[in-house]
C-alpha cells in the first residue's frame, strides 16, 4: 500500500509540474495566521496551531492551494469542473501533550499525512452566488492512523460588495476501520493501561459539520481571512467511544490569517 501511494503521489506531482510549465502563472498569494483547534480528535481541550497560506492560480483555472494543514491542487483546466490532488495533515495525539489522564495512557497516534484525490463542480449564478460540491478520498502515507478517509462536501459563496466574500460549506467524513480504531477504539492493552472500557470502532461516517469563512480585501495587496467550523462526531465516533466520552463529541475550530497578493 505504501509503495502504491508513493507512486501515486509522484505521478500526481509530475502531472502538476507538467501542467504548471504549460501555462503562465497568473496570481500568487502568501500569508500566515493562527487557529484554535482541538488537542486531538474528540478532545474537549484546545490548542493554537499555525496556519500557512499559499496560493498559485493559473490563467487556465489550474491551481495549488495550501491553507493550514491542507493542500489541494486542481489539475483540470476547466472553469467549472475541479479535480486533482488533495492532502491533509492530522496532528499527532501526543501522550505528553494530552491533558486527560486516561487518554494520555493510550498508545500515541503519530501524525498522519493523508494523500489522495478529489473531484468537484462549481456552479456560478448571476444573483445567487456560487454553488459547489466535492468528493475526496485520502490514504495515510505516514504510518500514523494507517487508514483511509473520505469526505463529501457542498458549499455556497457570495461576494459582498467589491472587497468581501462569505462562504459556507457543509460536510460529512467517512473513516475505514484503521482510521476509526486509531482515534476512537480502545484495544485490550489500552484498556488495561488507561482504565477505559474496551471499544471497537467500525468503519463508517464519523463526523458531520459546517465551515464558515469570510474574506476581506482591505487594501490593494493585503487581505484578512477569518474562518470557523463546528463538527459533530457521530455513530461509532460519538460519546459511545470511551475516548470521546472523556472529551467532547462536538468539535470547534476557528482562526484568522493575513495574506499578501501579488
Amino acid at each position: 500500500m505504501k509503495s502504491r501511494m508513493t507512486m501515486l503521489m509522484l505521478g500526481c506531482l509530475l502531472m502538476l509540474t507538467a501542467g504548471a510549465a504549460a501555462v503562465q502563472a497568473a496570481d500568487y498569494t502568501l500569508g500566515a495566521g493562527v487557529a484554535v483547534v482541538p488537542d486531538y480528535i474528540g478532545s474537549d481541550n484546545y490548542t493554537v496551531a499555525p496556519v500557512p497560506v499559499f496560493k498559485m492560480d493559473f490563467e487556465n483555472h489550474m491551481n495549488v492551494h495550501i491553507f493550514g494543514g491542507r493542500i489541494q491542487s486542481n489539475l483540470i483546466p476547466h472553469p467549472n469542473w475541479k479535480g486533482g490532488v488533495v492532502g491533509e495533515y492530522i496532528a499527532k495525539r501526543d501522550d505528553d501533550a494530552v491533558d486527560n489522564k486516561k487518554v494520555s495512557e493510550l498508545d500515541e497516534v503519530d501524525g498522519s499525512f493523508m494523500l489522495g484525490g478529489f473531484l468537484g463542480y462549481e456552479y456560478p449564478t448571476e444573483n445567487w452566488g456560487k454553488w459547489n460540491a466535492r468528493v475526496e478520498g485520502m490514504q495515510d502515507i505516514a504510518d500514523g492512523n494507517q487508514g483511509f478517509l473520505a469526505r463529501v462536501a457542498a458549499g455556497w459563496g457570495t461576494n459582498i460588495g467589491q472587497t468581501m466574500n462569505l462562504g459556507l460549506e457543509t460536510f460529512a467524513g467517512f473513516g475505514d476501520e484503521d482510521f476509526m480504531s486509531s482515534y476512537f477504539g480502545v484495544n485490550r492493552k489500552d484498556a488495561s493501561d488507561s482504565g477505559l472500557d474496551r471499544y471497537d470502532a467500525d468503519a463508517g461516517i464519523y463526523e458531520v459539520g459546517l465551515n464558515v469563512n469570510y474574506f476581506w480585501k482591505f487594501s490593494k495587496d493585503f487581505s484578512l481571512i477569518t474562518f470557523a467550523g463546528i463538527s459533530q462526531l457521530v455513530d461509532d465516533a460519538d460519546d459511545d467511544s470511551p475516548i470521546v466520552d472523556e472529551g467532547d463529541e462536538t468539535q470547534f475550530k476557528g482562526g484568522v490569517a493575513i495574506s499578501f497578493h501579488f
